[in-house]
């Protein structure tokens, strides 16, 4: 009756076990779709190679994709703790500070590299992805940027952004065609996307110091109110003239009927 039951399922573990047991299963998937390619990386075979039962591994993850991307999420959490490590992190510019993050992240990448360049791309550059997976890692990437960008309005390096969200977002798609170029680079110690990443970064910061989104809104909201707002009475009479021939159309239209017909 229970000789499907192995002693591990009728046994509880603890935190730390579940934890150990959920990345043996990310490391089974990336050594199996490293030596394999991802298609090649069945649920079974993922259960197998990480030493745990073919049930057992649907306790963590449903699916591959979601063991795909739970690599992912655990990348960006490891990367936290790592620029937490940093002690003098806050004394750093703004530009500093978001290349020493994608540059942690790139050394994370490193003993990874093979399995992030089958990978990436479908994680990061995929809409048809399930918006579940994808936010915990979007979560994780935005507190990053989002705690420096505030940081450095708060000491004054850049003024109040008023698109702040969107500067974060920006910066997220940013990382990612910085680690697409990552991947494909050849150059010695991937010098040549440490020079593309200064060279952005210096461009995208100077633009933030200057407010230039700020500008562009002062702008639109001068145009708004120059020329739409101080042109609604001529549109309302212009409004009101159509409605009014339109009604001596309706009228002379009547008028002319047999009322007999």
């Amino acid at each position: 009756m229970y000789s499907n039951i192995t002693l591990g399922d009728t046994m509880k573990i603890s935190k730390e076990q579940k934890e150990s047991n959920r990345r043996a299963i990310i490391v089974a998937l990336v050594d199996i779709v490293t030596d394999q390619g991802l298609k090649a990386a069945t649920m079974k075979k993922i259960a197998r190679q990480s030493g745990l039962g073919d049930a057992t591994i649907y306790n963590y993850f449903p699916t591959k994709e979601a063991i795909l991307f739970g690599y992912y999420t655990d990348h960006f959490t490891a990367c936290i703790q790592q620029l937490k490590a940093v002690a003098d992190l806050n004394e750093y510019s703004l530009q500093e500070q978001i290349q020493t993050f994608f540059e942690t992240s790139f050394d994370l990448f490193q003993k990874d590299r093979e399995f992030v360049a089958l990978t990436f791309k479908q994680v990061f550059f995929s809409y048809s992805q399930s918006y579940k997976l994808v936010k915990p890692i979007r979560a994780n990437f935005t507190a990053i940027i989002r705690e420096m960008v505030e940081a450095s309005v708060e000491v004054g390096e850049i003024p109040d952004q008023v698109f702040q969200e969107v500067i974060v977002q920006l910066f997220m798609d940013f990382y990612s065609a910085m680690t697409a170029y990552w991947i494909a680079d050849r150059s010695d110690d991937f010098n040549d996307t440490t020079i593309l990443m200064d060279k952005s970064l210096g461009l995208a910061v100077a633009m933030l110091k200057a407010g230039i989104a700020n500008k562009i809104l002062d702008i639109t909201l001068f145009l708004f109110r120059t020329h739409v707002l101080n042109n609604l009475g001529a549109v309302k009479e212009g409004m009101e003239t159509m409605g009014s021939i339109k009604r001596n159309f309706m009228e002379t239209r009547h008028a002319g009927e047999d009322p007999h017909r």
